[in-house]
């Protein structure tokens, strides 16, 4: 299994117990797996967790894995673990970790232990880690050196086990070294006091950087302002506590020697309602990150921009999420990761989108004497209940709020509805069709009492008192689009449309594509493929290229 990867090797379950002593788990609560690999390690940790549940308490750990293989980011993400990233060497984040556990890629492990030594460096933290033993005992880069002093810095234990992968599910001979070094926590100074106090030294004051977002590049630029608020909140939560002895609620006198002494609790008391460890008694730095990245990914997922070409259920689905977004860092590789789950959903249930405004143009609403005129019938493939959705159609949509005798286009009802229909439009078009704001269109029909023939992007529209909306498309040529679509999907067409040459086709065939468009029209299909036969493979159509 996986033997095209050459640095997969799973951790086999004596060494994971190995691994694991020592730790005490009561004071761990986030943890990260740098190379996770297919889970042993994480799900001997799991197992820890139910070791120290009670009924009354369930305890669980705050896990964060890391794994390159795309195959094996699938098998952890089956069994329901947190794949925050693919490379730890590059991974960026400011989220602190109690542990660092490890079966890092033998071929550059040094790396590796160095990137979460750096990690731990930060704030203080353990470590456990596996090398290849070769590593410690052949020092022979720079990279191993100074790994060596900084082992040493930091009095890591160093086991060195032979034949520790024979009996593993892959085997290999090499020596291994198992590391565990604890970073001790780092002592907090306040910035604030300190400052104060070389400002007195100092006559020149260095003036405050601007942070004002300049970058056009949105998705970079929101990034870069969530990493500068999460620097900035960190900060302030580790002032509080070393500020905390300087503000203190009294003074006192000693009795004995009559001097001021500082007595009571803290009277700086920040909101921590919302914001506390594991143990409900402090700030706690992870949970601020958690609920700025919560604040984050909303702001994305409100912002036309990134989710303009999704239809309103779609920006629900992804925006019911936001919770657990919460967990993953706000980078610009999970945006781009997120940005591709949404084309993937979007092309999975385009035809059911599509093929729903075909039936609702066309079908739904044919029982309204009125709103029959909106298909032309003609005779299908195999079938007598074919149709086509004509340039004018005609739904039960009202602009006018009875209640209060008022002209109300912009209702959000309606600016939804057809919004869903622009989207689905948007689709096939791929965006060539000049931008019309579609929300302040209706505002200014509103403002000045206009009901008919307002412009939209892709039609016009007309209300009615009597409760019905009145739909003129623009563009005949991606309407006829439209009801190919709709009609290749609904099985009406033959087989061979788009495909065959109408000189080719059969009898029956020739008598559908007559009685649909007739032979002229269709050859113009032939002769621009490209352009009428959609294709849901090309992610580019869901661009709107006028954004």
């Amino acid at each position: 299994m996986f033997t095209n990867n050459k640095d997969f090797y799973p951790t086999p379950e004596a060494i994971i117990n190995k691994m694991l002593c020592d730790i005490d788990f009561k004071m761990i609560h986030s943890i990260l797996e740098p190379s996770a690999g297919s889970g042993n390690i994480i799900e001997a940790i799991k197992k820890k967790e139910k070791f120290y549940s009670t009924p009354y308490n369930k305890f669980s750990y705050d896990i964060d894995c890391i794994e390159e293989d795309q195959n094996l980011q699938h098998i952890l993400k089956g069994k329901g673990y947190r794949v925050v990233y693919n490379d730890f060497l590059t991974y960026d984040t400011m989220k602190e970790y109690d542990l660092i556990i490890m079966n890092p890629p033998f071929s550059n492990g040094c790396k590796h232990l160095l990137k979460a030594l750096e990690m731990q460096q930060r704030n203080g933290g353990a470590i456990v880690c596996l090398l290849n033993a070769e590593t410690l005992k052949n020092p022979c880069t720079n990279d191993r050196q100074y790994l060596q002093r900084k082992l040493a810095e930091y009095n890591a234990k160093v086991e060195f086990m032979q034949d520790g992968f024979m009996d593993a599910e892959r085997k290999t001979a090499v020596e291994i070294a198992l590391i565990k070094v604890h970073l001790p926590e780092v002592k907090r100074q306040s910035f604030i006091f300190e400052g104060l106090k070389k400002a007195r030294e100092r006559q020149d004051i260095e003036e405050t950087e601007n942070t004002q977002l300049i970058d056009s590049d949105y998705f970079k630029a929101i990034v870069d302002q969530y990493k500068i608020e999460i620097e900035a909140g960190i900060k302030l939560i580790k002032e509080y506590y070393a500020m905390k002895p300087f503000i203190l609620s009294a003074f006192g006198k000693d009795e004995k020697t009559g001097e001021t002494i500082q007595s009571g609790g803290c009277i700086l008391s920040l909101d921590i309602s919302r914001n506390k460890d594991k143990y409900h008694n402090k700030l706690s730095i992870n949970e601020y990150i958690r609920e700025v990245r919560g604040k984050y990914w909303t702001a994305l997922f409100n912002n036309p921009q990134f989710i303009g070409q999704l239809t309103n259920n779609l920006q629900s689905d992804f925006y019911n999420n936001i919770d657990e977004l919460k967990d993953y860092e706000f980078s610009l590789y999970n945006i781009y990761q997120i940005k591709i789950d949404m084309q993937q959903k979007v092309v999975k249930g385009i035809e059911d989108t599509i093929i729903a405004l075909f039936d609702e143009l066309g079908n739904k609403y044919s029982w309204y004497d009125e709103t029959s005129r909106n298909i032309h019938y003609y005779n299908g493939w195999k079938t007598n209940k074919a149709w086509i959705i004509n340039k004018k159609v005609i739904i039960p949509l009202s602009a006018y709020n009875q209640l209060w005798n008022r002209y109300e286009p912009s209702n959000y009802k309606i600016t939804n509805k057809l919004q869903d229909i622009e989207k689905c439009f948007n689709y096939l078009d791929g965006g060539l069709t000049e931008a019309v704001d579609l929300e302040e269109s209706l505002k200014f029909a509103e403002e000045y009492g206009e009901t008919k023939n307002i412009q939209l992007k892709y039609f016009t529209v007309t209300f009615y008192k009597k409760g019905t909306c009145h739909i003129t498309f623009s563009d005949e040529e991606l309407l006829k689009k439209f009801n190919i679509f709709g009609s290749q999907h609904k099985g009406w067409l033959p087989p061979s449309y788009g495909k065959k040459s109408y000189k080719d086709m059969t009898a029956e065939e020739k008598q559908v594509v007559n009685d649909f468009e007739g032979e002229k029209e269709y050859n113009k299909v032939m002769s621009n493929r490209k352009y009428y036969l959609f294709d849901a493979n090309n992610l580019n159509l869901l661009e709107d290229k006028t954004v």
